[in-house]
């Protein structure tokens, strides 16, 4: 089955920012990338903001199918969502590569530039959040989990510290014996 010509052109988009980066996500570069004319492009995208606006929702659905597909295949009991997490984003270093950065430092320079472009990542976040907040662990647990998670993303995406599979399961093993301590100091409270 043939992509939607919409698909085609937030991939075209992505591939711009990966190649070139942000500075040149232009309706012209989009469209040259897609084998499109700028009118047909303008079409489906009025503008560069509509069209950097459906790349953020795009990754904020992927970014919420991913960490419900991760929680769909978690097993049930406490913890859930935050095992689910450590499991989908702190497992393999090769998942998190230079396109993964570049397209995830395009939306957040788009998010800088214009913050009415965060909602549906705060929405993804708001869903994941309430999953956390139903996880059954301490307060504070699953939110410093997401946090550690978020800091990483964070570092890596910028630069600001190399990642690789040591520091992965380091960090991973780190949060998984706080989250076992407090699942075992959560049973022993109930048990007294």
């Amino acid at each position: 089955m043939a992509k939607d010509i919409t698909e085609q052109l937030l991939e075209a988009a992505e591939s711009v920012i990966i190649r070139q980066g942000i500075g040149y996500l232009t309706i012209a570069a989009v469209a040259a990338e897609a084998g499109m004319s700028k009118g047909g492009l303008l079409y489906h995208f009025p503008s560069k903001d509509k069209l950097i606006e459906a790349l953020v929702a795009r990754n904020a659905a992927q970014l919420r199918k991913s960490y419900r597909n991760a929680y769909a295949r978690a097993s049930a009991g406490p913890g859930r969502m935050t095992r689910a997490l450590l499991d989908y984003s702190m497992t393999d270093a090769d998942s998190w590569t230079n396109e993964l950065r570049s397209v995830s430092s395009a939306v957040f320079t788009a998010l800088t530039h214009d913050p009415q472009l965060l909602q549906p990542i705060r929405d993804a976040y708001k869903d994941l959040h309430d999953l956390l907040a139903q996880d059954g662990l301490p307060p504070g647990v699953s939110e410093v989990v997401l946090s550690a998670i978020d800091g990483l993303w964070l570092n890596w995406v910028l630069g600001l510290s190399p990642l690789d599979q040591l520091r992965i399961d380091r960090v991973r093993k780190a949060l998984k014996d706080m989250v076992a301590a407090a699942l075992e100091s959560s049973v022993q409270t109930e048990e007294s």
